[in-house]
């Protein structure tokens, strides 16, 4: 992983490059290598790979309605996923089962921490320094699926109302779900400001909600390190000695798979 210092907080446009590669985070000051593309969904999340509307780095919707966040911060077990999903739902009017989750692949340009300017989760810092992040990277993917919707519909963007991952218009009795509104809105260009919602009209935000990595993580579907195959892929283990104080034999690189490492006493 680098850990070269980034520059700006902004959230930038970028392609999706191998996402089943390793990626690294730092945790406090352990490095911790991931690659899989954790689904925090049922089915339906692999489609969102090849999302057509991509506003930022955080949020892919796709024409199946399936919006996926990407997470810069590791899921271990402290919430972080839900914690994220949350912020996104929020400023997108997203509805909650149409979220999945990934993980971020190593890229510190686009997914540092802003606390340490490294890629990494620790100190308790996921939620905070991502607050505004994500919750603008929501906001951003929802103006443009309004615009696309008063475009479409000629209406003005002010009379469409936003629930649920559905946009409406009242006066003409038009609506359409965010999917069927990607490939329009994927032509608009991106604001470089949005407003954020006050507070007070949180619907997500402070409210409980089922975890999104929950029934993956228990019907047997959710991906983990050690579920990726690779073409030619080798799988690295430790080879202990069988004896104190054996070394390894000079030479000696293969040995029978049900055998320990060829050792002198």
């Amino acid at each position: 992983m680098s850990a070269n210092l980034v520059s700006s907080d902004g959230i930038e446009n970028a392609s999706r490059r191998d996402v089943l590669k390793a990626g690294a985070a730092l945790t406090l000051s352990v490095m911790v290598a991931r690659s899989a593309v954790v689904e925090a969904g049922s089915a339906g999340g692999a489609k969102a790979l090849a999302a057509p509307f991509a506003p930022n780095d955080f949020v892919r919707i796709s024409s199946d309605d399936i919006v996926t966040i990407v997470s810069k911060h590791l899921e271990m077990g402290q919430g972080i996923y839900t914690g994220l999903s949350t912020l996104v739902a929020e400023e997108l009017d997203a509805s909650w089962d149409q979220l999945r989750i990934e993980p971020a692949p190593a890229d510190v340009t686009r997914y540092a921490n802003l606390f340490f300017r490294v890629q990494g989760t620790g100190g308790s810092t996921s939620l905070a320094n991502s607050f505004d992040q994500m919750r603008k990277a929501g906001a951003v993917a929802r103006a443009m699926l309004v615009s696309a919707a008063a475009q479409r519909w000629k209406v003005p963007e002010s009379e469409l109302v936003v629930d649920g991952g559905r946009i409406s218009h009242a006066k003409s009795s038009k609506a359409a779900r965010f999917g069927e509104l990607v490939a329009d809105a994927a032509k608009l260009p991106v604001p470089k400001e949005v407003k954020l919602k006050d507070p007070k009209d949180f619907r997500f935000i402070g409210k409980s909600q089922h975890r999104v990595d929950a029934r993956p993580k228990t019907d047997g579907t959710a991906l983990y390190t050690q579920d990726v195959q690779l073409p030619g892929m080798l799988t690295a283990v430790v080879a202990y000695p069988e004896r104190i104080g054996a070394r390894v034999t000079p030479g000696a690189h293969s040995w029978p798979s049900n055998r320990s490492s060829p050792v002198s006493a």
